[in-house]
């Protein structure tokens, strides 16, 4: 190993020794504080899920990288790179080993970036310790635990998710556009069939993630509905909630269909699957609830919406348990 290799590994070493001791020393006085607040078991669970959900976090995103990346690897027959020997300068085709260990190390480099956004230990912790409240709420008949615990962690991991796809979409497709398989050729964009398949499993897995979305979005309702104040209103209930599941089975049926249109050639296919989910999506949730509710009116839309009004302020009474003060303390 040469001289500049020998330094390089060294300035890495120390660079990881400084990087270790300063988390050491941070979760050393962590740990001191919450001691002198006798708050230590709070302390091991904050520890142990913030490790767990960025060891896994890492873990995965690292191994979804790897798998992309050694497909890219795998189109690339050879890469020769120009050596200059005195006066002369020739073609040095690298090791196919050298090759696989670059696609490690940015495999964990990546992993290891996928971890930042993963920072809410809270998400995780309530998922794994929640307690069913064994109460329904009256719109989809789920335990009201699974909106405290379950639904925060299930969006965080959502958003990962799309984080991570999209960060290796774009290494993917930079590192294709580096090898005659991705060309642009008098103005269209040439690729192998190789290229093709891998681009179809990425489309499909966006298509997935974009199910995924509408479900959450259901769900989401009930929080931030389309009513006035963000209330859960009618058009609410009736459409955009159905809406929005009937477009995440469709759209994950799309995604199916768009690997196998991608995987056989069949891009015309493959294109009129991703126009036709984006269309639908913009005439289900946004010009259907429109009609419905044109349709729907009643004399006095007030009485429509009553219920839906009533039910919010009943959860608000009970969150702030309103039927527990007394005429004294409500006065005070």
């Amino acid at each position: 190993m040469t001289s500049r290799r020998w330094l390089a590994v060294a300035l890495v070493a120390v660079a990881l020794v400084l990087l270790a001791g300063r988390a050491l020393a941070s979760l050393y006085v962590e740990y001191q504080w919450f001691a002198s607040l006798e708050a230590l078991p709070l302390w091991r669970a904050r520890v142990a899920n913030a490790l767990l959900l960025r060891s896994l976090s890492g873990a995965t995103g690292a191994l979804f990288v790897f798998a992309n990346l050694y497909a890219v690897r795998h189109s690339v027959v050879s890469l020769v790179l120009p050596r200059r020997v005195a006066n002369l300068e020739i073609g040095e085709e690298v090791p196919s080993r050298y090759l696989l260990i670059g696609v490690a190390v940015i495999s964990l480099l990546l992993g290891a970036l996928l971890t930042i956004p993963q920072e809410g230990w809270t998400t995780l912790g309530l998922a794994r310790y929640g307690q069913p409240f064994n109460e329904r709420d009256p719109y989809f008949q789920l335990d009201l635990g699974f909106y405290v615990y379950w639904l925060p962690f299930e969006t965080s991991m959502y958003l990962w998710s799309l984080i991570a796809l999209l960060l290796v979409t774009a290494v993917v497709v930079f590192l294709y556009a580096l090898t005659p398989s991705l060309r642009l050729e008098r103005g269209r964009l040439r690729t192998s069939s190789y290229v093709r398949r891998h681009f179809s499993v990425l489309g499909a897995l966006m298509l997935a993630i974009l199910a995924w979305s509408y479900r959450l979005d259901a769900f989401a309702l009930l929080s931030r509905g389309s009513g006035a104040d963000g209330i859960f209103a009618y058009v609410d209930h009736h459409v955009n909630v159905q809406v929005n599941l009937v477009l995440a089975v469709l759209t994950l049926a799309s995604a199916a269909l768009v690997l196998w249109a991608g995987w056989t050639g069949q891009i015309r296919v493959a294109f009129v699957t991703v126009s036709s989910v984006i269309v639908l999506s913009l005439l289900l949730r946004q010009l259907l609830p429109v009609l419905v509710q044109r349709a729907s009116a009643p004399a006095d839309p007030a009485a429509r919406e009553y219920p839906y009004i009533a039910t919010r302020a009943g959860y608000t009474r009970r969150a702030f348990a309103v039927e527990r003060l007394t005429r004294s303390q409500a006065v005070a």
